[in-house]
Formats: structure tokens, C-alpha cells, sequence
């Protein structure tokens, strides 16, 4: 069995450029307006410009559908691929690519972004450097700025083993509920659905195949009552 800090090194230095490949075909064409990022963001009233931040965005083709929606914004993706990275800046040359992990600190721009994008991700991050992912998306994130976070959507706490390298596991819980409870985010968008085409989950079991997305607006100002002693 893999060791959980071994999990981290394996997805990132290995399983991050095979998940490319696999993914390969549609890697280039920017999302369209009805992808589930896209869509999501559609129901919020954005600024002229502003700056995002895709973590995990691979070659960034959600980050691209977003930029030609809003072209005044600087776009930016942090993806552990180098194959993913390359592929990205040829396509999307007007994007900023950053190779790196929501799992490290240092080297990336983890500062002030108007919207932090995390799709598919956290389910990777090995528990051991769970509150150290939150903490740079955290980071990320300026006051009154938008998290959008699309991931598994289980009921309970789950590991799931991973199909494309036996040792390795999958995590499902609902993400947007760990920044909720910090008391500086609240929830202001949610759309929950069910995969119907994801192989690696039990098929019996339609908990596992539940996918949210959700938008949490960070606000640092006036979240608490002050009473004088």
C-alpha cells in the first residue's frame, strides 16, 4: 500500500502528466459557455477586469473559456503537468502557466485573485497535506473574492481506490464545507448532479457518483458582531 506523503509525489511528478494523455483530445478547444465552471460563474456580476487563478487547470481550457468571455482579466493556471503546459501555452498563448501543486507554498502566485478556480482536485490531495492545500487556496484569495470548487459530492467521508495505479486512492467528501466552517466564506452557489459516465465509481451506489460545484464568496470585513466588554 502507498504511503499517503508517497500518494502526493506519485500524482504530482507521474500520474498528473498520464491524466493529460489520457485527456489529450479535447485539451486545446477552450471550454464552452455551458461547461459546469463556466456556467457557474455566469451567475455572478464580475468586474471589467480582475484576476483568476485555475488550480489544476491543465492546459487551461477552462481559464481560456473564461478569458474570452471576459478578455480585460489575466488568467492564470497552476498545473503540475508539464505535458499539460505545454500543450496550454501553444493553444492559449494569452494565459500565464505556472508548474506547481495546490500542495506547495512556495514559487506560485498565490496572491490576490479576484476568483480561484479548483476543479477535480482536492479528491487527488492526499490527507496528510489536506490543510495545506486549503491553506494556499486561502492564500489566493483576496477579501470579497470568489472560490469556485467542483468536486465529489459524498455524504460521508470515502476513500476510493484509483482505478489507473493500485495504492492509490481518490477522496470524496463535500470540500466546500471545510472553508464554510472557517466562518470567512459563505456559500452563494450550488449545483449538485450525477456523473453518468464515471467508470471508477460504484455504479450501486449513486452517492458516489455526486458531483457539486459551489461558489463561496470570501469576506474578511464585518463577519463578526463586536460588543464592547
Amino acid at each position: 500500500m502507498t504511503s499517503l506523503n508517497q500518494q502526493d509525489t506519485i500524482f504530482v511528478n507521474q500520474e498528473a502528466d498520464a491524466w493529460y494523455e489520457r485527456n489529450a483530445a479535447s485539451a486545446t478547444e477552450p471550454a464552452p459557455a455551458n461547461d459546469r465552471i463556466l456556467r457557474a460563474l455566469s451567475h455572478l456580476t464580475l468586474p471589467a477586469q480582475g484576476i483568476l487563478i485555475d488550480v489544476g487547470g491543465s492546459s487551461g481550457r477552462v481559464a481560456e473559456g473564461f478569458r474570452r468571455q471576459y478578455p480585460q482579466w489575466q488568467c492564470r493556471v497552476v498545473e503540475p503537468s508539464g505535458k499539460a503546459i505545454a500543450a496550454g501555452k501553444k493553444a492559449f498563448p494569452h494565459l500565464e502557466f505556472t508548474q506547481g501543486s495546490i500542495t506547495q507554498a512556495q514559487g506560485l502566485p498565490w496572491q490576490e485573485a479576484t476568483i480561484v478556480v479548483i476543479s477535480s482536485v482536492f479528491h487527488w490531495v492526499d490527507r496528510s497535506l489536506l490543510s495545506r492545500a486549503v491553506a494556499n487556496v486561502d492564500l489566493a484569495l483576496k477579501d470579497g473574492g470568489y472560490l469556485v470548487i467542483s468536486d465529489f459530492d459524498s455524504p460521508f467521508l470515502r476513500a476510493n481506490a484509483y482505478k489507473h495505479r493500485s495504492g492509490l486512492y481518490t477522496y470524496k467528501q463535500d470540500y466546500a464545507e471545510i472553508f464554510r466552517h472557517l466562518g470567512i466564506y459563505h456559500l452563494i452557489y450550488r449545483f449538485s448532479e450525477t456523473l453518468v459516465d464515471h467508470s471508477g465509481s460504484d455504479l450501486d451506489d449513486p452517492y458516489d457518483r455526486q458531483w457539486v460545484t459551489s461558489i463561496l464568496r470570501k469576506d474578511l470585513q464585518d463577519r463578526y458582531f463586536h460588543k464592547s466588554e
